[in-house]
């Protein structure tokens, strides 16, 4: 996920909402009961059965909108809505949407059910007064498992993620686009697939929906950089691509805990995190690093294997909550793309920050050398950070600044940047589901124009064949696309106004103030995250 000029994922998210909620004036104060609605569920599962006996949509008076997400990224809100009498239409007054949520027409239209992802609905209640059309927000009204019950703000939540054969099993590789929450943040992100191992010179991945989440995709390509035996292949925060052929463990890695060596010598899954601070959410903590002396005008990196703890996902979670039924509105400024709002997104996220790297020179000091913040709590990404000239026969050492309790750590290195290299393209040239073709999906991700939309419990094999076998190249992949996220009904009890104003307004107070709440949250996280999983029927 490209750069130090983005926010992590979930804490950018959490930002984003507040400001937007800020700027949502008197909207924000109306109470809606929102419900979500599948194109099947319109039939109730049964597209051959009499539409008299199917159908399930609530009364448009008591639902005044009906929001259609559609395939293609467009947006329908339709007022003064009906169904047709065999079910597979709905017509109405409609304002049409772009994918950046420009408004592009006003006027009656007919929308056929087979084009639509999701429909949301904002059923009113007698004092609710007027409502804003796109504020009706996606809303996940049940409870997937045990574990979301007992904790819901640890449900599990994630852009697409990417799985291949390891050698051993199939293994989650990468999550794509994590900080493109909203059609207006669509980005791309890039991926390491580092222990990914093809057959020959093809190389399958297995692209899954696994939350409670709306992905739309706009491709999934891999960037292939051709390697000698020797070397490996790294991505930097900004983008650029080296080979390196010389890659060395530190000598040794000292945390508070002490002597942490072991755990951060190889990327083995072996990783090393600590707890948040229970005093300070933005605490932050460090890890010196030494290694063997390097030789006179070569330039080198760190390496850096690591991915989020699940604190931005709780405090994306809790932001969530905390604005309750404002977040639809909150939702609605973002898709149109507010321009003040999204000039006031980075406060949270620059107060927990990213992993930030120093260098001690000759004289003592240290000094910032770079950082990384990639996103994500899923999938483990290695990326380099290149170093500034480093004194030659002297140990080299090195020291990482981080907020305690955000990040877990597998592998930390010194590589040498022998060559910069430029990769090969390759989109997928075969999409297969359920074991048959899908040639729509697979046109879908090659169109730059169009874009594949995935439910919870979709997946999708996505076979590349690649310029050079497996064994000289390097592989990366480049996802774009933007998600949904579907509000929990189970997060609507804690709304609270004053802790949403203080997260935009003073967010170093308000990590202060939620770090006892985060704390007796920590120990059960993982385990009620993971096993919270949306499981296909």
């Amino acid at each position: 996920m490209s750069g130090p000029a983005r926010s992590t994922r979930l804490v950018l998210a959490a930002a984003l909402l507040l400001a937007l909620a800020a700027l949502a004036g008197c909207a924000a104060v109306q109470r809606q009961e929102r419900r979500l609605w599948t194109a099947d569920e319109f039939l109730r599962g049964r597209p051959d059965a009499p539409a008299a006996a199917t159908l399930s949509v609530p009364p448009r008076d008591a639902s005044p909108y009906l929001k259609a997400h559609l395939r293609d990224g467009t947006c329908v809100v339709l007022s003064e809505w009906t169904v047709a009498p065999d079910g597979r239409e709905v017509s109405g007054q409609c304002r049409v949407f772009d994918a950046h949520r420009r408004q592009t027409s006003l006027a009656p239209c007919t929308v056929a059910l087979d084009s639509v992802a999701i429909f949301e609905t904002n059923v009113v209640g007698p004092s609710a007064g007027p409502v804003s059309a796109l504020a009706v927000v996606s809303a996940a009204s049940v409870v997937v498992t045990i574990a979301c019950i007992t904790n819901p703000k640890a449900c599990f939540g994630s852009c697409p993620t990417f799985y291949a054969d390891d050698g051993a099993r199939s293994a989650l590789q990468a999550e794509g686009f994590s900080a493109s929450v909203a059609p207006s943040l669509e980005a791309s992100d890039i991926d390491a697939l580092w222990g990914a191992r093809p057959a020959g010179r093809r190389l399958e991945l297995l692209m899954r929906n696994e939350a409670l989440e709306t992905h739309v995709v706009r491709h999934a390509d891999l960037l292939v950089v051709p390697r000698a035996a020797h070397e490996r292949a790294f991505v930097t925060p900004e983008g650029e691509f080296f080979a390196c052929g010389d890659i060395r463990s530190a000598a040794r890695a000292t945390g508070p805990e002490g002597d942490c060596t072991a755990a951060l010598r190889a990327f083995d899954g072996a990783q090393r995190f600590s707890a948040a601070d229970s005093l300070d959410l933005a605490a932050r903590e460090e890890i010196a690093l030494e290694f063997p002396p390097v030789a006179a005008g070569e330039r080198w990196g760190l390496v850096i294997a690591s991915r989020q703890t699940l604190l931005t996902t709780w405090l994306f979670y809790h932001a969530l909550a905390a604005l309750g039924d404002q977040a639809g509105a909150a939702l609605a400024a973002l898709e149109r793309g507010d321009p003040a709002a999204r000039a006031r997104v980075s406060a949270v996220g620059d107060v927990l920050g990213g992993i930030e790297l120093e260098t001690r020179g000759a004289d003592g000091v240290w000094r910032a050398a770079g950082w990384t913040r990639e996103t994500g709590p899923l999938a483990t990404d290695v990326r380099v950070v290149p170093l500034p000239d480093l004194a030659a026969g002297e140990p080299v050492a090195l020291r990482l600044r981080l907020a305690r309790g955000a990040w877990r750590l597998d592998w930390l290195a010194l590589a040498r940047l022998d060559r910069r290299c430029e990769p090969a393209r390759v989109p997928p040239s075969r999409a297969t589901r359920d074991g048959r073709p899908d040639e729509d999906a697979l046109a879908a991700l090659r169109d730059p124009a169009r874009a594949l939309t995935t439910w919870p419990g979709d997946d999708w094999t996505l076979a590349y064949d690649l310029p050079c076998a497996g064994d000289a190249c390097e592989l990366f992949l480049e996802s774009r696309g933007y998600y949904l996220e579907w509000m929990r009904e189970e997060w609507r009890r804690d709304e609270n106004p004053g802790l949403a104003a203080l997260l935009l307004t003073q967010p170093r107070a308000a990590l202060r103030l939620l770090a006892p709440d985060y704390k007796r949250a920590e120990p059960e996280l993982e385990t009620a995250f993971w096993g919270s999983r949306y499981v296909r029927p």
